[in-house]
């Protein structure tokens, strides 16, 4: 089975489908992010990411956030101050979203998520990454995996397991999300993000989500 975690661009014709929210949490028991998406037109879905995954990720998030932030015709020696700003923005939107959303969930009931092996949903491991920025300034990420747990013990193929537009807002709020797990699960990223701010506490809450909107 191969677990390489990579990344292409851009996408094969291969159809995704498409989901609006990813809510992450770690499993210290699996070492793994474990991802929980809704997908339109089909059944949610698991994903677990891996370090290498992870860091994956943010790399290719990164890279594009000058492009997706208008920044590639301006100095460069100007967008740390920008991005800055607009990664404080987002995440001040994040805060006013979640707490629309705890009250939402306080007077509906909330419903803590299920860890994998209890939550009857299909499950992948995370292998493939293809990002795009679109032409309405949304940046397109589309994961490829191995079913799992079949994977472990049988050849498999990847398959296409969903695509998510994001704003930049909502990639300011992946990136911070991500950081915080990666904090949580007390693994090293070797990434230099000067821009942005270290959380107050070294500890995180049990989940974390990012909407696309």
């Amino acid at each position: 089975m191969s677990s390489e975690a990579t990344a292409s661009t851009p996408a094969n014709e291969q159809t995704y489908p498409v989901s609006q929210k990813l809510n992450i949490s770690f499993s210290a028991l699996e070492d793994r992010l474990i991802v929980h998406a809704e997908r339109l037109q089909t059944d949610p879905v698991i994903m677990l990411f891996t370090r290498r995954m992870t860091i994956l990720v943010l790399q290719q998030i990164i890279a594009r956030l000058p492009e997706l932030s208008g920044l590639t015709k301006t100095p460069a020696a100007y967008w740390q101050d920008v991005l800055q700003m607009t990664h404080q923005q987002a995440m001040q939107a994040k805060t006013e979203a979640d707490k629309s959303a705890a009250a939402a969930s306080k007077a509906e009931g909330e419903t803590k998520p299920k860890s994998p092996a209890s939550s009857g949903q299909t499950i992948y491991l995370a292998t493939e990454l293809t990002v795009q920025l679109n032409t309405n300034q949304r940046l397109m990420l589309a994961f490829r995996g191995l079913r799992m747990p079949e994977a472990m013990t049988q050849s498999q193929q990847h398959q296409p397991v969903l695509a998510i537009p994001l704003t930049v807002d909502n990639v300011h709020q992946l990136i911070e999300l991500l950081i915080i797990k990666c904090q949580e699960a007390q693994w090293h990223l070797p990434l230099d993000l000067p821009w942005l701010s270290p959380p107050e506490a070294p500890s995180a809450p049990v989940g974390g989500s990012v909407m696309q909107h």
